[in-house]
């Protein structure tokens, strides 16, 4: 059985780097972003995006099994920030990254240092690293 949960993990982190490059792409058409984050949040979570983010960050890392599923879920929420700052939406582009935050948070608080620590190296393996926002001139 844990085998598995490995399988199903690695697919989800794995289909999440799939999907990123165009999440990222597709940030100038608001709808069209948002319906994508939703669709790669059931597909690599198996559950509804709005259901996870109406709850607070520690009921909802205690939902998930492993790391990763946190992880995942906390890149979807920080992908949702960088779309509401891309389209001026600073104070939900805000309460995002602050929600993603506490997921994180809460992911080392209940699966530990050493296992989120790993959980972060295969996401940055198979997801990379999110392009930072450029500064609004002035």
């Amino acid at each position: 059985m844990p085998s598995l949960r490995h399988a199903f993990l690695l697919n989800a982190v794995r289909e999440l780097g799939r999907s990123v490059p165009d999440i990222a792409h597709s940030r100038a058409s608001w709808d069209a972003c948002l319906e994508r984050i939703r669709e790669v949040c059931i597909t690599t979570l198996g559950m509804e995006y709005d259901t996870l983010t109406r709850f607070d960050a520690r009921s909802v890392v205690g939902l998930f099994a492993h790391p990763e599923q946190a992880r995942i879920l906390a890149r979807l929420v920080d992908e949702r920030a960088r779309l509401c700052e891309a389209h001026g939406r600073y104070a939900d582009a805000l309460a995002d990254s602050v929600f993603a935050g506490q997921l994180l948070m809460c992911s080392r608080a209940r699966f530990g240092l050493p296992r989120d620590a790993r959980a972060a190296d295969v996401l940055e393996r198979e997801a990379g690293t999110p392009t930072p926002l450029p500064l609004p001139e002035e």
